[in-house]
């Protein structure tokens, strides 16, 4: 599809659809709520019109969307990011399995560190948060001031913005998997790192 009014139509109209849809409406439902006659709506959601901004402003504030929403194309269902293509850091102890482009930025990071290894990490930036689970072994996890002690199957959520340490305890080596979620821009270090 290359001319872009028919690209925004298509979206507009699975959009539209899809938000009336997810609540339960027929057409009829919300035609009567947004004063938006049923055969314009039908019209929008079989592409054999192009509503007025007028028209989509109604529609948008009754199903609670912006328009920006109804226009913008979905995201994409899904994107695999293949083992082999990991970022790799801190000596092999880290690896950025896969990052997500669009805000909220999401990173999911897979930390394997020997018994008794340490890795230290500056602050994120405010408002930062990390949700952190061990699969093996045991981890020491400084945040600011306070420390967590988890054991294998533990999860922990915790402040990202603060400088926080991880510590392999015992024996064995620690394994864990950790999602970092960003309030709003990425922390610089990390955002250019794109897994393939």
């Amino acid at each position: 599809m290359t001319d872009p009014a028919e690209a925004v139509g298509h979206t507009l109209a699975a959009n539209l659809r899809a938000a009336r849809q997810n609540r339960g409406w027929r057409l009829e439902e919300l035609a009567t709520r947004s004063g938006v006659s049923r055969g314009m709506l039908q019209q929008i959601e079989t592409m054999r019109t192009n509503p007025s901004i007028a028209t989509l402003a109604r529609i948008s504030a009754t199903l609670g969307v912006s328009i920006g929403e109804l226009v913008e194309p979905p995201e994409e269902l899904g994107r695999v990011s293949r083992a082999a293509d990991a970022v790799v850091r801190s000596e092999g102890r880290t690896r950025l399995l896969i990052n997500d482009s669009q805000p909220p930025f999401t990173e999911l990071w897979e930390f394997r560190l020997p018994a008794g290894d340490t890795i230290s990490t500056p602050a994120h930036p405010p408002g930062t948060r990390e949700l952190l689970q061990l699969h093996s072994g045991s981890v020491a996890v400084t945040v600011g001031g306070a420390l967590f002690q988890l054991a294998a199957g533990d999860a922990l959520r915790m402040r990202g913005d603060r400088p926080h340490a991880y510590s392999s305890q015992g024996p064995e080596p620690a394994h864990f998997t950790m999602v970092v979620v960003y309030a709003g821009a990425r922390d610089p270090r990390y955002a250019s790192l794109v897994p393939g």
